[in-house]
């Protein structure tokens, strides 16, 4: 029917949805602002809005009322002066809330592709939410628009369930992400990081979860469970990254909600027997999710406090997102087999004026993650994993992510709350020294990986345990005594280090942020001799099995790099796994220095041809 006559159905008061993001219906949503001068209290219901036509304005503030589900650019200054309204709520609750009338409907405006000779349309790019608008909605009003994609899942309405028909051929609503600066490229990179083989993602909405997918074309046998899909995702199916053989549920199929993109996405996903768009209350389900092993859930965040609270939605009392998916998908990826939940975000505002990791939340900020469900945060400044925590570990590994000309600021704070010890100290913490440069994995002869790199202030713990892993003849063949406890106030003297004169090189095992240490490697530059005295410790199962050479190279290498002479190392003259290991670095010099121990020492113009090439000093250390 012509659209006037179908719009003009509507009367005074209803409750309008409008489709989603890119499955906005433009024309329909067009023609009813139109109809203002007819209509009053007219509540629009939409759920993501990208498009200016739902910018509510001023002049329609009698007419028509906005009510998101998920503030957008578009509602956002509205809600938050009070001329729009905004309802939180789970995406995965949605649905349910429309069939029970929780959130009534009375009208559904859709936008939907020809039907087929069976008189099946389908809703195309936006599946989500709007298909339970259209079983609950007392009339379906549908745009039919040959540009849209018709997609496979559970996207199809048949003819029978709408009232009326609109035909109007137009271009479908395009959006593109902007484009990461570098700060941006730099916690993605850390990001993609926590992606192995065979995981699968679930990209939340904004710049930066999408802005992963260009940091994973090394990975093999990637699955997709997400909310939405754009135009990234094409080449990484094309390319073989994508291919969901290892998905525990659905596998071999991308599971979306909805796609925003431009038209290579939208003539890509047609007829694609690669997708499936499937409804908000099954792709946000957290036991559905869960269903996916190794489900990966990448999200952003406004603040994190330092007990791991985070928000999402709002800055302060300002609106600014809502809770979307959020929470859906971190709890479950936290409930999956091998799941990780990523919270990713610069450490400073654009300015640079303000932490967004911050002692407490702002007043008026929601918490959309609570202490409990924080699992790896994520920033500029590197990687850390909350879950299982103590408070104390929590603020101090969320300050090593914090910007460093906050972290003085944030420690003291921390202090002055009781979140860490009152005589903590973190030197790393004005400036950012922290060697990137050395950080690689490597492989032992057992073929087990193992991952090298500098210590950390955050070490403290493991530090701890690694000591008391060891037996009572490794102490006595490290320290040259017995000794029975690493208390707090030695081991953080040891892990808070200038990273030139005293440095130390750890080797780890296990998941980044989860690891424990299994070996380290240190040295006290001295002066004098213009040498670093060296000392390697292992955990005993880790013994034979190269890592002793490989950490003596690696500080060989770092003290190259300082402009150091050479290398010096204390050894009981019984110690013959040591003097062996000293002697890789090629013919050394030796003298008494007390009854039973040795001192050892070569300069760097005397290693050996096999040493000096392990040992070289990379061209940059940036």
């Amino acid at each position: 029917m012509p659209c006037e006559r179908a719009l003009g159905q509507i009367r005074r008061g209803q409750r309008v949805f409008l489709g989603t993001a890119c499955g906005e219906p433009l024309f329909l949503v067009e023609k009813l602002l139109e109809r203002a001068d007819e209509l009053v209290d007219v509540k629009l219901l939409h759920y993501l809005s990208l498009s200016q036509a739902t910018t509510p304005e001023q002049r329609f503030d009698r007419r028509f009322r906005h009510n998101a589900l998920f503030v957008g650019p578009t509602t956002r200054q509205a809600i938050n002066e009070a001329r729009a309204d905004y309802t939180p709520v789970m995406t995965s609750e949605i649905p349910r809330l429309f069939r029970e009338r929780v959130i009534p409907i009375d009208v559904a405006l859709i936008q939907v592709s020809p039907p087929d000779r069976w008189g099946y349309v389908s809703l195309g790019v936006s599946v989500d939410i709007t298909r339970a608008a259209v079983e609950c909605a007392a009339m379906v009003i549908a745009q039919v628009n040959p540009r849209m994609p018709r997609t496979l899942g559970e996207s199809f309405i048949h003819t029978s369930k709408i009232d009326a028909f609109v035909e109007h051929e137009a271009k479908l609503l395009e959006f593109d992400y902007p484009v990461p600066d570098e700060t941006g490229y730099r916690i993605v990179s850390n990001a993609a990081r926590l992606i192995s083989d065979g995981d699968t993602i679930h990209l939340g909405y904004g710049q930066l979860p999408y802005a992963v997918l260009e940091f994973l074309h090394r990975r093999e046998h990637l699955g997709v469970h997400t909310e939405v899909v754009g135009d990234g995702l094409i080449d990484l199916i094309e390319s073989g990254v994508v291919t969901g053989e290892r998905k525990t549920l659905h596998p071999g199929k991308v599971v979306a909600s909805f796609c925003i993109g431009s038209r290579q996405i939208y003539d890509y996903i047609d007829q694609n027997p690669h997708f499936r768009f499937l409804p908000a209350d099954y792709v946000y389900n957290p036991a559905v999710i869960c269903r996916n092993e190794n489900m990966v859930s990448i999200g952003t965040a406004l603040e994190v406090d330092l007990s791991g609270q985070v928000c999402s939605e709002s800055l302060g009392h300002h609106f600014y997102s809502g809770l979307g998916g959020r929470l859906d998908f971190m709890r479950g990826a936290a409930m999956s087999r091998g799941g990780r939940a990523l919270v990713c975000l610069p450490s400073t505002t654009r300015d640079g004026r303000t932490s967004r990791i911050v002692h407490h939340l702002a007043e008026g900020a929601g918490v959309v993650a609570t202490r409990g469900d924080v699992d790896y945060v994520v920033t500029e400044y590197g990687i850390v994993s909350l879950k299982g925590k103590s408070v104390r570990e929590r603020a101090m590994a969320l300050i090593s992510v914090a910007h460093p000309k906050f972290r003085r600021e944030l420690l003291e704070q921390a202090k002055a709350q009781g979140k860490v010890y009152p005589d903590q100290i973190y030197m790393d913490i004005e400036q950012e020294r922290y060697p990137y440069w050395v950080e690689r994995e490597v492989e032992l002869g057992s073929g087990q990986k193992v991952n090298l790199r500098p210590i950390k202030p955050t070490d403290e713990v493991l530090l701890q345990d690694f000591f008391y892993s060891h037996s009572e003849e490794t102490i006595y063949k490290r320290y040259f005594r017995p000794l029975r406890a690493l208390p707090h106030d030695t081991a953080q003297d040891m892990v808070n280090l200038d990273y030139h004169n005293r440095m130390a090189v750890v080797a780890t095992a296990g998941e980044i942020g989860r690891e424990w240490l299994v070996g380290v490697a240190r040295y006290a530059y001295e002066p004098k001799e213009e040498r670093a005295e060296i000392a390697i410790t292992l955990r005993e199962e880790f013994h034979g099995q190269g890592l002793g050479t490989l950490l003596q190279y690696e500080l060989a290498r770092y003290a190259r790099a300082m402009g150091f002479k050479g290398l010096t190392a204390l050894a009981l003259d019984s110690n013959k796994v040591l003097l062996g290991l000293f002697g890789k670095l090629g013919p050394y010099h030796k003298k008494q220095f007390e009854p039973g121990i040795l001192k050892l020492w070569i300069d760097f113009k005397e290693l050996s041809p096999e040493a000096e090439k392990a040992t070289r000093p990379p061209k940059s250390e940036d």
